[in-house]
């Protein structure tokens, strides 16, 4: 075995080398040493291997708790397979994700707010078979460590994650990676993050998502991670300049309230690195953060199936883009452990220019999906993950996302891109967030429907249908102008932050076909 086949190595060298330093700091300012989190991976390690066959599933429901990375740790060790539940989800989506995945042993801790507990007592009911298990750090620390802590000997092939996908068609399916895979996406992060034992990185999305992956990219290079439980501008830049944070990742979305909180007149402090993807974002207001922020913003582009860093648009892009604006509107170029491709409906890679599916391959990739073989089949094609996602090359290198195959809309014949209208739709002045969904027309089989947040300004207020299209009438042309217009107060989202366009659709297309 060696680091790039085994995330146990990866991580041990860092725990025993920097054992005396603080590793992580939670909500409550309490600072965990490297060695505290050795020590309380090895206790809870054994305790899974007493009482769990290796490769056994293991979900983890710790929130925003340093649990949750004693946890990660812990089931590396034991060579168990980590079923991380995103806290968003609902109870019954969780015990779904346990039963599908026959999950043995859920990991929580009675810490946790209400909310989490009767999501835990509703697994329980629906899955009486699976051990209930409340980690607690403290209490692993006071138990000692045991004597024959040794690690799993298990080949890189096998299983070390399932990550369950957001279930935009259907019920969500479970991702399978590899342990040398999950090694690879750490190695990734701290290359392309430029994540380095001087980093301070501060984390407030869920430790089940993205986030995890950063924190486990921390702790494998020396750094420090601070967790924030509950995302404010306010608290955010209260911890960042209280624990001297340099690192931040973040989603769209986050990324518009600390620019609205520093366009009211607060301070927002400086950092080093800041990390933004897992939804589209508004191209005029990543504008807005790189002339607010200074070139420090990256990128990333992946999913579940082959984990953020397919591509990556650099610091340096970002600079760059402060001339020539266009690049903001890509995803950036290739990252240094993957390949890209566009294939056309062949299957042949195509040329800058030439618009089809973004295909992804890296030593990260998913495996298969969890006992869906046609599923596996479909997405995993001679080695090269099919993500679904429409886009281009410039002659430049840049990739270009311009929409979801199932968001695309035809109308009359036209294919139009909903990202494309849904950029064009947030120039205008009173518009905060738009999706843009395909609805039924008898005539045209499609037309184009924009669902749209007002501005929390005055200009919002103002803002009505007959303005909104009069201003679209300049920015798109004919066909791919919205045909109706639908003010609402807040767009639905999914569990993992993107627009729930699924949800959006089901009305219009309840009694029609359409693939949603």
């Amino acid at each position: 075995m060696s680091t790039f086949t085994d995330p146990w190595l990866l991580f041990s060298r860092s725990l025993t080398d920097h054992a005396a330093d603080v590793a992580v700091i939670d909500a409550d300012d309490r600072e965990i040493t490297y060695g505290d989190l050795h020590r309380g991976a090895l206790t809870l390690s054994a305790d899974l291997t007493d009482a769990t066959p290796v490769q056994s599933g293991v979900a983890v429901l710790l929130g925003m708790l340093p649990e949750f990375l004693v946890a990660d740790l812990a089931i590396l060790h034991s060579g168990m397979v980590k079923v991380p539940l995103n806290p968003m989800l609902s109870g019954t989506e969780m015990a779904y994700i346990v039963d599908h995945s026959r999950t043995t042993v859920l990991l929580t801790s009675s810490r946790l707010s209400a909310g989490y507990r009767a999501k835990v007592d509703e697994i329980a009911a629906s899955c009486p078979e699976v051990r209930i298990v409340n980690v607690s750090l403290d209490g692993l620390l006071d138990r000692g460590v045991p004597q024959n802590a040794i690690p799993a000997d298990l080949p890189g092939q096998d299983r070390a994650a399932l990550y369950y996908t957001g279930g935009t068609t259907g019920m969500p399916k479970g991702v399978v990676h590899t342990r040398a895979g999950v090694a690879a996406t750490i190695i990734a992060h701290v290359i392309e993050a430029e994540i380095t034992s001087e980093t301070t990185l501060l984390l407030s999305t869920a430790l089940s998502h993205s986030a995890g992956s950063f924190a486990g990219a921390s702790l494998a290079r020396g750094a420090r991670t601070v967790l924030l439980d509950k995302f404010t501008p306010e608290a955010f830049g209260a911890a960042v300049e209280r624990h001297d944070v340099t690192f931040t990742m973040v989603v769209p979305t986050m990324l518009y309230r600390l620019l609205d909180y520093a366009a009211a007149g607060h301070a927002t402090p400086a950092l080093e690195t800041l990390v933004y993807g897992s939804a589209p974002i508004t191209p005029s207001r990543l504008q807005e953060a790189v002339e607010f922020f200074g070139p420090v913003l990256i990128q990333l582009f992946g999913q579940t199936e082959c984990p953020n860093w397919g591509t990556v648009l650099s610091k340096s892009d970002h600079a760059q883009a402060l001339e020539d604006p266009t690049i903001l509107t890509s995803c950036g170029k290739r990252s240094l452990l993957a390949d890209v491709r566009v294939v056309g409906e062949d299957g042949q890679a195509l040329g800058p220019g030439q618009i089809g599916e973004i295909c992804l391959t890296a030593p990260f990739q998913m495996k298969e999906y969890l006992g869906d073989p046609d599923a596996t089949a479909k997405t995993l094609v001679n080695g090269w993950v099919h993500t679904g996602d429409i886009g281009e090359w410039d002659d430049r290198g840049y990739l270009y996302i311009r929409d979801r195959k199932n968001d695309m809309i035809i109308t009359g014949g036209y294919n139009v891109y909903s990202s494309e209208v849904e950029a064009e739709l947030q120039k205008i002045s009173g518009v905060g967030q738009v999706a843009v969904v395909g609805i039924p027309d008898d005539d045209w089989g499609e037309s184009v429907c924009a669902v749209v947040e007002r501005a929390p300004d005055a200009a919002g207020a103002a803002l009505d249908e007959d303005a909104l299209l009069t201003e679209a009438r300049t920015l798109l042309g004919s066909y791919k102008r919205p045909k109706r217009i639908e003010f609402v107060d807040e767009i639905p989202l999914t569990p993992f932050g993107k627009s729930d366009k699924k949800s959006l659709r089901a009305r219009f297309w309840a009694d029609r076909e359409r693939s949603i």
